[in-house]
């Protein structure tokens, strides 16, 4: 009986609160919903958002309603975070690949857990440090190591010891399999290839056996992925690359760079007149076993056609294929572009 009164009140209590709501222009009570376009300011940024908002039946006003301007305001801030700041689907995935509680993620990032249940549900955006700090974690998760020192004396006993069995043991592989666990999808943005560490360290173990600048041995990267994919169908290394300003480069080129840094496959030479650019060159003698002969074929193709090419050169050549016209920047590049490169 009790249950069938709550139910019965329900149609009149909803009726109750939408008499409440009224036009502030005019006083009126009755209102309507329809899907409105408008903009908002998120951080600056004007967002155009299309939602449920609720006007005045007698002067057709915007009228107050605090579940829809609530969900327009969160469509906002949606829209923002997936084209400038960052997904909060991202920073859920990040914490749970790390194997991390809330509780334990928002202690090493720096913020109260509330704050963070509040970024990872999307109901308020990072602000300018803890983007960077988040930013920094996706593009490469080692990097938390460094926030747990900084933060080591916020820790108890108990929560040093699970954060000693969830990452102090990882290894730079562990962290490699994490940054390109989404490549395990075979598409046309990775050739249709399964990302392969030990490929991408005897490629470039192979393009640095002579000192290169680092600008140089990303495009040569590229062609060489790009090429074997235009005569075989397939990508070498499995990486994707994206168009950045001085051309196609490997999708976390930065990290791919020190990661063989760190496996001590190469060494790096500070190029003192160039902002950002450094040259690597290879630092052990690395049995090359996993790339065939007719990978190694391409690779050493690529290597020779551009031996005599400066990083400017090189650059300026890249720029010319459609695979760097096309797409717009830091957008994926289709391995399906290969087939209008005519290096021969």
């Amino acid at each position: 009986m009790k249950m069938v009164m709550i139910l019965s009140t329900v149609g009149p209590f909803m009726k109750m609160v939408n008499n409440m709501i009224k036009c502030t222009n005019c006083n009126n009570t009755e209102t309507y919903v329809k899907l409105y376009k408008c903009t908002y300011p998120v951080k600056g940024i004007p967002i155009e958002v299309e939602s449920n908002r609720r006007f005045c039946k007698k002067c057709n006003n915007l009228v107050f309603d605090e579940v829809l301007d609530n969900e327009t305001l969160l469509k906002a801030f949606k829209i923002y975070s997936q084209k400038y700041g960052i997904d909060p689907g991202k920073i859920i995935e990040l914490r749970k690949n790390l194997g991390l509680s809330q509780s334990l993620f928002s202690k090493i990032i720096g913020c109260a857990r509330k704050t963070l249940v509040s970024y990872e549900k999307g109901t308020s955006i990072p602000n300018d440090n803890f983007q960077i700090i988040l930013k920094m974690l996706l593009n490469d998760p080692s990097t938390i190591n460094n926030l747990i020192l900084a933060n080591e004396e916020n820790f108890n006993e108990s929560e040093r010891k699970i954060i000693k069995n969830k990452i102090g043991n990882s290894s730079s592989i562990d962290f490699f399999n994490l940054i390109f666990k989404n490549n395990d999808s075979l598409t046309e943005f990775n050739g249709y290839t399964k990302v392969n560490i030990e490929k991408v360290e005897e490629m470039i173990y192979v393009l640095s056996d002579t000192e290169i600048s680092k600008t140089k041995l990303l495009k040569e990267m590229f062609y060489s992925d790009f090429l074997f994919y235009r005569d075989t169908g397939k990508s070498i290394t499995g990486l994707e690359y994206i168009k950045l300003q001085h051309g196609p480069v490997p999708d976390k080129f930065s990290f791919l760079i020190d990661f063989c840094y760190s496996e001590n496959v190469i060494d790096y030479k500070v190029n003192l007149y160039k902002d950002r650019e450094y040259n690597a060159i290879t630092s052990k003698e690395l049995k090359v076993t996993k790339l065939s002969n007719e990978e190694l074929e391409i690779i050493n193709k690529v290597k020779k056609y551009f031996k005599n090419y400066t990083a400017e050169e090189i650059a300026d050549y890249s720029h010319k294929e459609k695979a760097y016209i096309n797409p717009k920047y830091k957008e994926r590049i289709s391995y399906d572009y290969a087939f209008d490169i005519d290096l021969k």
